[in-house]
């Protein structure tokens, strides 16, 4: 009898601790479950986070790319007083072919 009831007193106590279990696997899996959903979202932004990233590298600097048109312009600058002095050069000889082949009372100046 004695074993009897403490049987029944040990199902008595075992019963809550089971519930208990239950309830903390259950919970246990809603947690894994909530876990893994989060490791994809924070992959899916690190993702999208380093493809920004490389985007931002692969651009050419702000820097370089003033430098650059710096250096164009720099080179523009001194084709165009090179040209300039050229068609000077060359208004030059022209006036004076045609101040050679003009009457001398009447000669050309600019």
């Amino acid at each position: 009898m004695n074993s009897e009831i403490s049987n029944s007193s040990l199902k008595e106590t075992l019963e809550p601790v089971e519930l208990r279990l239950a309830q903390s696997e259950k919970a246990g899996k809603a947690a894994e479950l909530s876990l893994a959903l989060q490791i994809t979202q924070h992959e899916k932004a690190i993702s999208s986070l380093r493809w920004e990233l490389d985007a931002v590298r692969s651009e050419p600097k702000l820097h370089d790319v003033v430098a650059e048109l710096e250096e164009r312009t720099r080179e523009m600058d001194q084709l165009l007083q090179s040209k300039c002095a050229e068609i000077e050069d060359y208004d030059d000889r022209i006036l004076e072919q045609v101040n050679s082949l003009a009457v001398p009372s009447h000669k050309l100046t600019l």
